[in-house]
């Protein structure tokens, strides 16, 4: 289909036809006709050390109607964490200044691996994201953390009704699933709602 893009972690394809793919340094490109479209949707500058940086993207169930992207990355820092942004695209581009922060994960350790990343949205209309354990085993079985975890949340990253864990710690109540290692991508079943976890066992 194309060529020309360096260390793609993730893509996803809008209704009306493109394919958007991320590159680790933070590139959002995108594929329209068949090429690859010289100008990125938009670069953020993130950290890209390890496994982190762009590492997923996301189209919104409305997005012909509302033109929105979301995205997770990785934010420079001490300490970095990821974050989970919208974003509002002008064509082929991102509006500039349209960058709408949904939810900043916690901050993360030295190790720069098991980011996790991956965002899909559910037949329910809310989004799904996985988060790596950050190289830390014990923050699977951790409630107060979102690392190691599968997450639910509204589309404004606020704690969606039918959630498991009504109280508590912010990240306990938008925790959906947990246990997990790093559970790089996943996948939701169109007619059933299941959801695949493809989590980087050890």
């Amino acid at each position: 289909v194309s060529n020309g893009i360096s260390a793609p972690t993730t893509m996803a394809f809008a209704p009306d036809g493109p394919i958007f793919v991320a590159q680790q340094a933070g590139a959002l490109r995108v594929i329209k006709n068949n090429a690859l479209l010289p100008t990125p949707f938009i670069s953020l500058t993130v950290s890209s050390s390890g496994e982190r940086g762009l590492l997923g993207v996301a189209i919104d169930p409305d997005f012909l109607t509302n033109h929105y992207i979301y995205l997770y990355y990785t934010v420079p820092g001490s300490p970095a964490h990821n974050r989970i942004s919208r974003f509002t695209a002008n064509g082929d581009v991102a509006l500039a200044g349209s960058e709408s922060i949904v939810l900043e994960i916690d901050p993360l350790s030295s190790a720069t691996i098991h980011n996790g990343g991956a965002m899909h949205f559910g037949k329910d209309g809310k989004l799904y994201v996985a988060i790596g354990e950050n190289g830390t085993a014990s923050n699977a079985q951790n409630l107060d953390t979102y690392h190691g975890k599968m997450l639910r949340i509204n589309k404004d990253g606020t704690v969606p009704q039918g959630n498991p864990f009504t109280s508590g710690s912010e990240q306990r109540k938008r925790v959906w699933a947990y246990g997990f290692r790093n559970p790089y991508t996943f996948s939701i079943h169109p007619t059933t709602g299941r959801i695949l976890v493809n989590d980087v066992g050890g």
